[in-house]
C-alpha cells in the first residue's frame, strides 16, 4: 500500500497549462511530511492559479531546507509558466483563518477574483481547479465551491462530499466510515457548508465576511464560513468532479506524531492515526458554533444544555472506557464558555452580514430523522462487521459449543451441591426468614429498620449508639446499602441473603475466578468446594461476622479483576480447521515416508503425546508465562496438551526422559475463540470494586491487599498503572478510618485491626493451625461421629490438602513466577494473621477480645488455591508421558485426599450446622420492643427505651439505650468500641467510663437497688420515655434459666416498687414501665416532665430535676429543623439541651443566625434568648462531608468503569 500519492511528474513536452484569476493559498507549519506533495499537486493542476501563497506559520523551522526554496523547486519541476510564488511567514496566527488573512494582507500585488485555499496536508487531483473554476462560472451565485476529499493513504476512501448539520449543530457529512467513492454522492451541489481544504472562495465575499471566525479552526472553519455565506444571500456548492486528497493530519493528531504513511487495515486512515488528540478541540468548537448560530433568547438554554451534556458525555465515556476523552468532554466545551467575548464578537460579525432569516437554512440541514436513522445504520454495520470478522467456523462453533456445554454442566452440578448444603446447614434459618424474621446472634444484630436509615448512618459524622459519639460509620454500612437495596430496601434480609447464600456465593466466585488459572473445569470445580468450605468462612458464618463473610465471599473477584486487568487469564480456543488440515497432511505424508513413498524433508518428527488437542489453554501474551517457559494447552477432556507455542520451545527448558525428537505443537495462529486478551480496564475497576469491598468487612486486610497488588504489579509486563489505580477505591473507603487511625498513634492499630460489628472474644490458633487456616477453635465444627482421635486433624484436614498440592505446585517451572506469587500473597496474609492475633480490639461481656485472624487466613487461602490450581492444571498430560511408576502414586494419593476431604469436610458442617453448635446465629421472629414502646421512639419526641438485663452470675444489670427494635448494627462502630480499651496487646485494659456512662450506671444502680426518690427526671434527661425488661434469651440450659428467672423476678419487683415508674404492658418481647412523675409527698398534681431528645430549660435549672421546668422541641432522629414558640414567664435566656454527647461540630441555629454552643456537663447545649424562629441542629463535621464527596466521585467514576459497555471510536 502506498504511504502517500506519489508527485506528478509532467513530461517537458506537455502543454503549458491555462491560469485563471485566483490565489491560491497554502498555509504550512514549517516543512511537513505532507508539504512536498501538496505543492507537486498544486504545480501539476490542468488550470493553474495565477498566484501561489505559502503561509508559513511555524515559529521554528527544524528542516535544513528553507521553505522558499522547497517551494521553488516543487515549481520548476512541471516547468511551463510558473505562476506568482510568494512565502509569507505568519508565526502569529493560530488558525487556518488568521493565516490566510495575514497573507492578504502583506500582499501587495494584483487582486484576483478567487481565492483556493488548501492545507499543507491537501493535495488535489490535477483537475481539481479547473473543475471548480467550471463550476463557479456557470453559476455567478456561487460564492464558495468545495471539493470531494479522499483519503491520503490507499486504498482511496470517502471523507465528505460538502457538509450538513442537524439543527442542533451535530455534523453529518452522509459518507460512512471507510466508505469506498463510487460515484454515488456525484449528484449533490447545494449543500449548507464544505470543508475549507480545496474549497474555492470569492475574494469580495471573503473580505466581506472577514473570513470564518476567528476562534475557529482548523475545525468548525468552513461550516462556519459557508453559513455566514447562505445568511448573506450566496450559494454555497460542493463540485464532485474536483477532487483533493486530504490526509487531516489535525483531525486524526498526526501533527504531534510522526505519521506512519502506512494503512494496512484499508480504512482509509495512516496506522499511527487517533482522533482523540484532537477531541478536545473539536468539542470546543462545536459548542462555540452552537453559541454563536442560536438565537439570543435561547442562548442560556444552550449554555445550560452544553454544561449538562458535557457532565453526561464525561460519565459515559468513563463508562466506555476512555478517561481521556471524558477529561476533553469537559475541557473542551469548558473552553468555548470561558470566552464569553469571542462568542459576542462572533454573533455580532454574523449580524453585520445576515440578509436572510436563519429558517432560509433549514432545506439544507438534517432532521432528526435522518440523525437517528444514521446511528442505527452505523451500530448495525458495527455489529456486522464484528460478526463477519471474529466469526469461528461451524466446526470451530460446534467444538467452542461443547466445551461452554460441558463448562455449564459442571457449574450446575456445583451450585446444585452448594445449594443442598446450603439448605441443610440454614434451612430453618432460611424459612425464619422467608417468614420476616431478622439474624441475630455473635457478632450479629439487626442492622437498620430502612434502607434510608442505613444510608442516613453511613453517611454520618455521629455514632448514634448510646448517648452518641463523634467518629466515622464503618465502611461495612455503605457497602451493605447494595444488599440491602437489592432485597427491596429490607436492610435485615439484604444480610441474611449474606449470611445464608455465603458459601454458595463463595463457590460460584471461586469458580469464576478459578477460570482465569485453568480452564479445567473439574479443577474450577474442586477450587468451588475448597473455598466454599474455607474454615475463616464457615467459622465466620458461625460467629455472625458480617465484615469478614462479605471479604471472603469477594476476595476471588478482586484475584480476577487482578488477572484480568493485566491480560493473562486463560480462555476457550480450539484448534482452528486449518490447522487440524495441516496436520492430517503432515500426518499422511509422514506414513508415506515411512514406507518409501514419499521423499524425505528436513523437517522434524511431529509431535505426539497420545492425545489429539482440540482446546487450548492460553494466557494473554504469546504463549509463554512471566518466566518465559511455554504454556499448557488443555485437550478436549480437561487435562492440557503441552506442547510449546513456538516450533523448537521446550516445556521448562527441557525435554522428558525418552525423548528423541523435539516436541512442536501448532503455532499461535492456529487457535481459535475467544478474543485474546491484552488487559481490561473493566476488569480492573471491577476488582477495584471488590477490593473496598473487601477492606470495609475487615480493614486488616488493607495493608496486605495493597502489597499483594504491588507486588502483582512488579512482576506483570504491562498494564501496571491499572493494577496501581485498583488501589485508589480501596485507600479512599478506608481513608477516613485511617485519618482517625493515625489521630490515635499507636492506638490506632486497633481501629485498623477490629472488625465491623459486636467483638466477639475467641481464643486464636496456633501458628501451625493458622498455616492449614483454622483462625480459632473449630470443635463445633466438628461433627459428633467423627472418632476422637480425629477431633483435633478433622478441622486441619482441608488446609493440609491445599497446602500439599500447593507446594507441590513450586516444582512446576512453566508457571514457577505466578506460584510463587499465590506464595507470597498467603505469605502475607499468614503475617498479617500473626499481628492481628495479638491486638486486643473490644470488650465482651467485659473480657478482652482480640483481633480475629479469619480476614487475614482468607487471603493466605487465596494465595493457596492459586499456587495449587496452577501447579494442578495439566498434571495427567504430564504423567501421561511417564510409565506407571512413583509419580502416578504420589498424583493418586493426593487426588484421592483432594476430592474426598472437602466434600467430608462441607458435609459434616452442614449435619453440624443444622443439629450441632456450628451456629451461633438464630432468627428472631419476635420484636423485641413492645408496640407501645416503639410509637413513643417514633414520636416527635424522639425519646429513647432503657433496656436493662439481670446477670445472675455477678448479680450485675446490664443496660442499653433502645431508639429503635432492639440493638442494630448502625449504632455501632469501630472508631467508638475500641476505645473501651487501653494499654498494650498483652496487657489491656478496661477504659475510665466518661461521664455521661457514670451518669447512667449511677442511675441503673438506683433502678435495680430500689433506691428512694423520684427517677423520672433523670430518666427524662436522657430522653428515656420507657424501661424495659426483655424475656430470657432461649438458648440458656435449665439451671442457667431458673437462676435466670430469680435475677429477673428480683429486678422487675424493684421496678415496680421504684417512684417515677409506671407498668403499662407485659408480653412476649417483655415487661415495659412508662416513665411518669410521682406525686409530690405533699400531695398535689405531679409536675409533667417530657423525656425528648432535645428540650428548652430555663437558663440555670437542672436538667435532671422533674421540677424543672422543660419544654420539649420537636425532633426527627438525631437532628432538628422545626419552628420555635417565644419564650413565656418573661424569660430572656434559654437553654437548648441534647440528649447526646457534646462535640464541636454540634451546629444550631435559630432564625438563619448560629446559636453559641455552652458548656453543661457532658451534654450538647446552646444558647438562645426569649426569641422564638427556626430552629436546626444536626452535626455536621466538614471533614466527612469532604470525605463523602471524595467517595462518591471515586466509586461513581469506578462503577461506571467496570461497566461492560463497548468502546466507540471518537469519530466526527
Amino acid at each position: 500500500m502506498n504511504a502517500t500519492l506519489p508527485p506528478v511528474d509532467h513530461p517537458t513536452t506537455a502543454a503549458i497549462p491555462t491560469t485563471t484569476s485566483v490565489t491560491a493559498v497554502l498555509v504550512t507549519r514549517g516543512t511537513t511530511p505532507y508539504l512536498a506533495t501538496t505543492l507537486a499537486a498544486l504545480a501539476g493542476q490542468a488550470r493553474r492559479p495565477a498566484r501561489v501563497i505559502v503561509v508559513d506559520v511555524a515559529e521554528r523551522h527544524a528542516t535544513a531546507d528553507p521553505l522558499p526554496l522547497v517551494v521553488e523547486r516543487a515549481f520548476a519541476v512541471v516547468g511551463g509558466g510558473t505562476p506568482d510564488l510568494r512565502v509569507v511567514e505568519a508565526p502569529g496566527a493560530r488558525t487556518f483563518g488568521q493565516a490566510v488573512r495575514a497573507a492578504l494582507a502583506s500582499d501587495d500585488g494584483p487582486t484576483t477574483a478567487w481565492l483556493w485555499l488548501l492545507h499543507d496536508d491537501s493535495a488535489p487531483e490535477p483537475t481539481a481547479l479547473a473543475e471548480l473554476s467550471r463550476a463557479v462560472a456557470r453559476a455567478p451565485s456561487v460564492v464558495v465551491a468545495g471539493v470531494k476529499q479522499h483519503t491520503w493513504t490507499e486504498p482511496v476512501r470517502l471523507i465528505e462530499v460538502g457538509i450538513r448539520t442537524a439543527r442542533s449543530g451535530r455534523r453529518m457529512t452522509d459518507v460512512e466510515p471507510g466508505e469506498l467513492d463510487q460515484g454515488q454522492h456525484d449528484a449533490r451541489e447545494d449543500v449548507l457548508g464544505v470543508g475549507l481544504a480545496g474549497a474555492l472562495v470569492r475574494r469580495d465575499v471573503w473580505d466581506e465576511l472577514g473570513g470564518p471566525d476567528p476562534v475557529l479552526g482548523p475545525y468548525g472553519d468552513g461550516l462556519d464560513l459557508s453559513r455566514r455565506a447562505r445568511l448573506a444571500g450566496h450559494r454555497v456548492v460542493v463540485v464532485p468532479a474536483a477532487v483533493v486528497r486530504h490526509a487531516q493530519a489535525g483531525y486524526l493528531g498526526l501533527r504531534s506524531v510522526s505519521p506512519s504513511g502506512v494503512d494496512d487495515d484499508g480504512d482509509g486512515e495512516d496506522d499511527s492515526a487517533d482522533p482523540r488528540r484532537s477531541f478536545a478541540a473539536r468539542r470546543r468548537a462545536l459548542t462555540h458554533l452552537r453559541l454563536v448560530t442560536g438565537p439570543w433568547v435561547l442562548l442560556p438554554v444552550v449554555v445550560v444544555l452544553a454544561l449538562v451534556s458535557a457532565v453526561v458525555r464525561s460519565l459515559v465515556q468513563v463508562a466506555a472506557k476512555q478517561p481521556g476523552l471524558a477529561v476533553d468532554e469537559l475541557r473542551g466545551p469548558l473552553a468555548a464558555l470561558a470566552r464569553p467575548g469571542a462568542v459576542v464578537a462572533a454573533r455580532r460579525r454574523a449580524r453585520a452580514t445576515r440578509r436572510l432569516p436563519r429558517r432560509a437554512l433549514r432545506p439544507l440541514q438534517a432532521t432528526w430523522r435522518e440523525v437517528w436513522r444514521q446511528g442505527r445504520d452505523r451500530r448495525l454495520a458495527r455489529r456486522e462487521e464484528r460478526r463477519v470478522v471474529v466469526a469461528p467456523s461451524e466446526l470451530e462453533l460446534r467444538e467452542l459449543a461443547a466445551l461452554a456445554t460441558r463448562r455449564r454442566a459442571t457449574l450446575a452440578a456445583v451450585t446444585v451441591a452448594l445449594v443442598a448444603i446450603s439448605t441443610v446447614a440454614f434451612g430453618p434459618l432460611v424459612a425464619a426468614v422467608g417468614r420476616g424474621a431478622r439474624l441475630v446472634g455473635g457478632a450479629l444484630l439487626p442492622l437498620a429498620e430502612t434502607v434510608g436509615d442505613l444510608w442516613a448512618a453511613a453517611t454520618s459524622s455521629w455514632v448514634s449508639g448510646g448517648v452518641g459519639a463523634p467518629g466515622p460509620a464503618d465502611a461495612l454500612l455503605g457497602v451493605l446499602v447494595v444488599p440491602a437495596t437489592l432485597a427491596g430496601g429490607r436492610p435485615d434480609l439484604g444480610v441474611a441473603l449474606v449470611v445464608l447464600g455465603s458459601v454458595l456465593l463463595a463457590g460460584l466466585g471461586a469458580w469464576v475466578a478459578a477460570g482465569a488459572a485453568t480452564r479445567s473445569v473439574t479443577l474450577r470445580a474442586w477450587a468451588a468446594v475448597v473455598w466454599a468450605g474455607a474454615p475463616a468462612l464457615l467459622l465466620g458464618v458461625g460467629d455472625g461476622r458480617i465484615g469478614p463473610v462479605l471479604a471472603h465471599v469477594l476476595l476471588p473477584w478482586v484475584a480476577l479483576g487482578l488477572a484480568r486487568a493485566v491480560g493473562v487469564q486463560r480462555v476457550d480456543l480450539v484448534l482452528s480447521g486449518v490447522a487440524t488440515a495441516r496436520r492430517e497432511a503432515r500426518a499422511e505424508h509422514d506414513e508415506r515416508a515411512a514406507v518409501g513413498d514419499a521423499p524425505p524433508t528436513h523437517a522434524s518428527a511431529p509431535s505426539d503425546t497420545g492425545h489429539d488437542a482440540t482446546t487450548d489453554d492460553r494466557p494473554a501474551h504469546d504463549g509463554r508465562d512471566d518466566d518465559g517457559s511455554t504454556d499448557d494447552r488443555p485437550s478436549a477432556d480437561g487435562s492440557t496438551n503441552s506442547g510449546s507455542t513456538n516450533s523448537g520451545s521446550t516445556n521448562g527448558g527441557s525435554t522428558d526422559e525418552g525423548s528423541t525428537a523435539e516436541e512442536t505443537g501448532p503455532a499461535a495462529s492456529d487457535w481459535v475463540g475467544a478474543a485474546r486478551p491484552t488487559g481490561s480496564l473493566t476488569a480492573a475497576a471491577a476488582g477495584a470494586l471488590a477490593l473496598a469491598g473487601v477492606v470495609a468487612g475487615a480493614p486488616s486486610l488493607l495493608v496486605p491487599c495493597m502489597l499483594a497488588v504491588l507486588g502483582a504489579a512488579a512482576c506483570a509486563r504491562r498494564n501496571r498503572r491499572r493494577l496501581l489505580l485498583m488501589l485508589v477505591p480501596a485507600l479512599v473507603v478506608a481513608g477516613p478510618l485511617l485519618v482517625e487511625a493515625a489521630s490515635r498513634g499507636t492506638a490506632g492499630l486497633r481501629l485498623l485491626v477490629a472488625d465491623p460489628g459486636l467483638a466477639v472474644a475467641t481464643v486464636p490458633e496456633g501458628p501451625l493451625a493458622r498455616l492449614l487456616g483454622l483462625p480459632s477453635a473449630a470443635a463445633a465444627l466438628v461433627p459428633e461421629s467423627v472418632p476422637d482421635g480425629l477431633v483435633r486433624a478433622w478441622p486441619l484436614a482441608l488446609g493440609a490438602v491445599v497446602l500439599v498440592v500447593a507446594a507441590l505446585a513450586l516444582l512446576r517451572g512453566s508457571v514457577a513466577r505466578a506460584v510463587r506469587l499465590g506464595w507470597a500473597v498467603a505469605a502475607l496474609g499468614l503475617a498479617t494473621a500473626t499481628v492481628v492475633a495479638r491486638v486486643p480490639v473490644g470488650l465482651d461481656d467485659g473480657v478482652a477480645a482480640y483481633g480475629w485472624t479469619g480476614p487475614a487466613l482468607s487471603l493466605a487461602m487465596l494465595g493457596l488455591l492459586v499456587a495449587a490450581l496452577l501447579g494442578a492444571d495439566g498434571v495427567l498430560t504430564r504423567l501421561a508421558r511417564h510409565s506407571f511408576g512413583w509419580r502416578q502414586l504420589v498424583v493418586g494419593v493426593v487426588t484421592l485426599a483432594a476430592v474426598v476431604v472437602p466434600v467430608a469436610w462441607l458435609g459434616g458442617w452442614s449435619v453440624q450446622a443444622r443439629d450441632g453448635t456450628a451456629l451461633t446465629a438464630r432468627a428472631l421472629e419476635r420484636t423485641v420492643v413492645p408496640a407501645v414502646g416503639r410509637q413513643a421512639q417514633g414520636s416527635s419526641n424522639a425519646s429513647r427505651i432503657l433496656a436493662l438485663a439481670s446477670d445472675p452470675g455477678d448479680d450485675a444489670v446490664t443496660w442499653q439505650l433502645l431508639r429503635a427494635d432492639g440493638p442494630q448494627l448502625v449504632d455501632l462502630a469501630a472508631t467508638v468500641a475500641t476505645l473501651e480499651l487501653t494499654g498494650t496487646g498483652d496487657e489491656p485494659r478496661v477504659a475510665e467510663p466518661d461521664a455521661a456512662t457514670q451518669e447512667i450506671d449511677t442511675l441503673v444502680a438506683r433502678l435495680a437497688t430500689g433506691a428512694s426518690g423520684d427517677v423520672a427526671g433523670p430518666l427524662a434527661a436522657l430522653a428515656v420515655g420507657d424501661v424495659l425488661v426483655p424475656v430470657l434469651p432461649t438458648h440458656l440450659s435449665d439451671d442457667d434459666e431458673a437462676a435466670a428467672d430469680r435475677a429477673r423476678d428480683a429486678l422487675v419487683g424493684e421496678l415496680d416498687a421504684t417512684a417515677g415508674l409506671e407498668r403499662v404492658t407485659q408480653n412476649a418481647s417483655g415487661i415495659l414501665w412508662r416513665v411518669q412523675p410521682a406525686a409530690p409527698t405533699g400531695g398535689g398534681e405531679p409536675v409533667p416532665v417530657d423525656p425528648a431528645w432535645a428540650r428548652l430549660v430555663a437558663s440555670g435549672g437542672d436538667v435532671t430535676d422533674p421540677a424543672s421546668a422543660a419544654v420539649a422541641v420537636e425532633a426527627l432522629g438525631r437532628s432538628v429543623d422545626t419552628r420555635i414558640p417565644d419564650a413565656t414567664g418573661g424569660e430572656d435566656r434559654r437553654l437548648l439541651v441534647l440528649a447526646e454527647r457534646a462535640d464541636a461540630h454540634w451546629t444550631a441555629t435559630l432564625g438563619g443566625k448560629p446559636l453559641r454552643a455552652v458548656s453543661n456537663g457532658w451534654r450538647q447545649t446552646f444558647e438562645l434568648g426569649s426569641s422564638g424562629g427556626h430552629l436546626i441542629v444536626r452535626h455536621d463535621a466538614p471533614e466527612r462531608t469532604t470525605w463523602l464527596v471524595v467517595q462518591a466521585v471515586v466509586l461513581g467514576l469506578t462503577v461506571l468503569l467496570a461497566m461492560p459497555v463497548r468502546r466507540r471510536r471518537a469519530g466526527r
